[in-house]
């Protein structure tokens, strides 16, 4: 046991050496009082004072300890100090360094719009930010978080939905989805939804500028993740997924983006309508996929020019051929309105008109069982988009603006660029032999038709939407009207299924105000109209009330 005290002692005496050694350039504060005014009582920690010790003839008196400066170093060994180049204890401390301006100061939380106002953000940065974050409400005010030289923003949106369907055909959003028949049960009720699954989280990271090149990445996410068998599951606990997840590399000769994010086909997303209803809608072409893409900007005074081009994802893995996209955009400079991406991106931009072309290949077995050979069939599209100010609109003056959007789109093997739109209605016979066999088709449903007698078809949509966009004035631009039509057909459908759809149409009223500058509410009413090969005319009444918080 006394062995045991002896150590700790030992271990206690080692602990506090460090501490002694450290204390003796500034002296204990004195004793707190009690409310008394006496000092406190004697205890282990605070042991009473005992008579000074004896003076030392020969000792030299002690200089009264230098002022610490507002952030005292901390206390270090002399030699190890020495060793760093550190003065010794009792010599003056050399003067601070002047602070580099252009150095990195560690941490710091700020927006884009203070990095950009301070000078730490060049305009090309900060525009090239805004334009990554797709003109969230409120990017400018984004957090952003310095570490170093390196700059990570986080934003998104809480967003809440409560719909309500005449139909029991769609979820929290309609998109392309058939509309159940009337006369039937799920075509003679109704469905009420409340979700949150389009609320949304990114992060985008900005690398210091190296040699005129600014290398960026972006990952962003909601919760339209895989679904489970329960609607308990499916509206209270929805799954994280990837939206967008890319890194892009501008140089001064052409900027590269590799990875996940919006088709070049049909220049997306800067097309969408206004809308409440979630997108994309019938007529809108929606769709992000992983891609390697190439562009380059051109500007003169008044016109900007966009060239861009790309290989993305196969739509059909077994062609191993990747999808080709090619696109021009012109964008008027000088003329500019206020547009608002479905509801959450709402940011003055030029006019502009846009022109692109998708090839895309299929290699689709023979109808058999157990096929040999098979069939290649080349798809893909082109469409044309346009945003033109009626009524011109600027950051200063928003009064009455008023302006059109549109895309028109023709294609064949495109379904996939179309949300919730799938195989419309199509199917795949079974193979005509005794017993009758199975065909497994080696291609997302509606991409292509195959007929009993053994003829691939690619599926083929002709679609356009067009949005108009009113923003009264007297209320600085924070009130929007809106009205959307939109129509999609197929030539082709009615050879694959009588129970197929031929065409669909939209029709979409509504308004959205923001009530401060990071929240929004909206409202409005839709009818989905769908029209089968059979003739069968279905119709869904659907209304919707949506809320926003931008961060």
């Amino acid at each position: 046991m006394k062995g045991l005290v002896r150590l700790a002692v030992s271990l206690l005496a080692l602990h506090a050496a460090p501490r002694a050694a450290s204390a003796q350039s500034t002296p204990p504060p004195p004793p707190a009082t009690d409310p008394a005014g006496q000092a406190p009582a004697p205890t282990p920690d605070n042991p009473a004072p005992g008579p000074p010790p004896p003076a030392d003839p020969g000792a030299q008196p002690i200089p009264a300890p230098p002022a610490w400066p507002a952030h005292p170093p901390a206390a270090v060994d002399d030699a190890a100090g020495a060793a760093r180049g550190a003065a010794p204890r009792g010599s003056a401390a050399p003067p601070a360094a002047k602070p580099d301006a252009t150095a990195a100061r560690g941490i710091e939380w700020t927006s884009l719009r203070v990095l950009h106002d301070k000078a730490m953000l060049s305009d090309a940065e900060y525009l090239a930010a805004l334009k990554d974050l797709g003109g969230l409400v409120g990017a400018g005010d984004a957090t952003t978080l310095v570490v170093a030289k390196l700059k990570v923003t986080l934003y998104g949106y809480v967003e809440a939905n409560m719909t309500y369907d005449s139909t029991e055909s769609c979820v929290d959003f309609c998109g392309n989805a058939l509309i159940q028949k009337p006369r039937t049960y799920r075509g003679e009720h109704g469905r009420t939804i409340f979700g949150a699954r389009d609320a949304r989280l990114g992060f985008r990271i900005a690398a210091p500028v190296e040699h005129g090149v600014r290398v960026t990445g972006l990952i962003e996410t909601d919760f339209y993740g895989p679904t489970t068998t329960t609607e308990q599951g499916l509206w209270t606990n929805p799954v994280l997924r990837i939206r967008n997840s890319y890194l892009k590399f501008e140089t001064p000769v052409v900027d590269i983006l590799i990875g996940q994010t919006w088709s070049l086909f049909g220049h997306q997303p800067y097309y969408l309508v206004a809308s409440v209803q979630l997108p994309g809608l019938p007529g809108q072409t929606f769709e992000r996929t992983p891609q390697l893409r190439l562009s380059k900007t051109l500007k003169t005074s008044g016109v900007t020019v966009e060239l861009a081009a790309a290989a993305n994802r196969p739509p059909q893995m077994d062609s191993a051929t990747p999808e080709g996209v090619a696109g021009i955009r012109v964008l008027f400079d000088k003329w500019t309105g206020q547009h608002t991406g479905y509801m959450v991106a709402t940011i003055i931009q030029p006019a502009s008109l846009a022109i692109s072309g998708d090839l895309r290949r299929f290699r689709i077995p023979e109808f058999s069982a157990a096929p040999h050979t098979g069939h290649v069939r080349l798809g893909g599209g082109v469409a044309f988009d346009a945003y033109l100010p009626i009524v011109p609109a600027s950051k200063d003056h928003k009064a009455n603006a008023l302006s059109l959007i549109g895309e028109l789109t023709i294609g064949a093997g495109t379904a996939d660029m179309y949300t919730a739109l799938g195989a419309a209605g199509t199917t795949i016979p079974a193979i005509p032999t005794m017993p009758p066999g199975t065909y497994t088709a080696n291609f997302d449903a509606g991409l292509a038709g195959v007929s009993a007698t053994g003829r691939v078809e690619l599926i083929k949509w002709t679609s356009y939407i067009l949005g108009a966009e009113f923003y009264p004035g007297g209320v600085g631009g924070r009130l929007g009207l809106i009205a959307n039509y939109g129509h999609m057909e197929s030539s082709n459908t009615d050879e694959f299924g009588a129970g197929a759809r031929k065409r669909e149409s939209l029709y979409e009223l509504g308004a959205f105000v923001d009530l401060t500058r990071a929240t929004r509410v909206a409202a409005s009413g839709a009818l989905f109209d769908d029209t089968y090969v059979d003739g069968v005319n279905a119709k869904n009444y659907a209304g919707m009330l949506s809320a926003w918080l931008f961060f």
